[in-house]
């Protein structure tokens, strides 16, 4: 979309100018991400998908207001942590207060580039994993699981929503939480998403629940759960 590499150019932009400790490692990740090796879709569509403020890497979803949002200093805390569908590690790579935290991602690319910054900032607790989720053997249990508008995918990723909710149910532990984002309203009916999470019911009860009120429209509208499992 047009609107889209305007936004890109613009973040380019700010890398440049922006002259901190940081620079020469997300030009690094600049030079990275634009020769990617698979030919699979670019939810950057040419720049990041997500921004990682500990080295001041902008992208086109904001992680910092997310986190705060979904409160995930609280939830996260102590926790071991599986974020499926990690993308670049975004997440888990700027909420660092977790136990342990394995993210796991079927798009090697965005992997290697997490797994340079997990290595640039020294995070010993985290473990970033090229696979499919829907297919990993995970040898234990977790206490948190984020499904970040995960459950389909537009790349195929994901494309057994009701196993992927099996699975998540398996490996989750009992009173475990789950923290459930839908996608953006521009992709996902905002229906189909509440009878998602009717569904879920069945096995969760809702903690909380909100709808981003920030951002462009990669964030704004969208809207999250957070699930403990019955």
């Amino acid at each position: 979309m047009k609107i889209v590499k305007i936004i890109n150019i613009y973040f380019k932009f700010l890398h440049l100018i922006n002259f901190d400790k940081h620079r020469d490692f997300r030009k690094i990740l600049i030079k990275q991400n634009a020769s990617k090796k698979e030919d699979l879709y670019d939810y950057g569509e040419g720049m990041f998908y997500q921004s990682i403020p500990p080295i001041k890497l902008v992208g086109l979803r904001d992680t910092k207001r997310r986190a705060k949002k979904l409160k995930l200093d609280y939830y996260l805390k102590d926790k071991i942590v599986l974020d499926i569908g990690t993308n670049i590690g975004a997440i888990p790579l700027s909420v660092k207060n977790y136990k342990e935290c394995i993210g796991i991602d079927h798009n090697c690319d965005v992997i290697n580039i997490a797994r340079k910054v997990s290595d640039y900032l020294v995070i010993k607790n985290i473990k970033f994993i090229c696979g499919d989720f829907l297919k990993y053997d995970f040898q234990s249990k977790f206490q948190v699981i984020l499904s970040l508008a995960n459950h389909s995918t537009f790349d195929n990723g994901i494309n057994d929503t009701e196993y992927y909710f099996e699975k998540i149910c398996e490996i989750l532990d009992q009173n475990g939480i789950l923290i459930l984002e839908s996608h953006s309203p521009l992709y996902e009916k905002t229906s189909s998403y509440l009878n998602l999470v009717k569904v879920l019911q069945n096995n969760f009860d809702i903690i909380e629940n909100g709808i981003y009120e920030f951002g462009n429209y990669y964030d704004k509208n969208r809207r999250f759960h957070i699930l403990k499992k019955k």
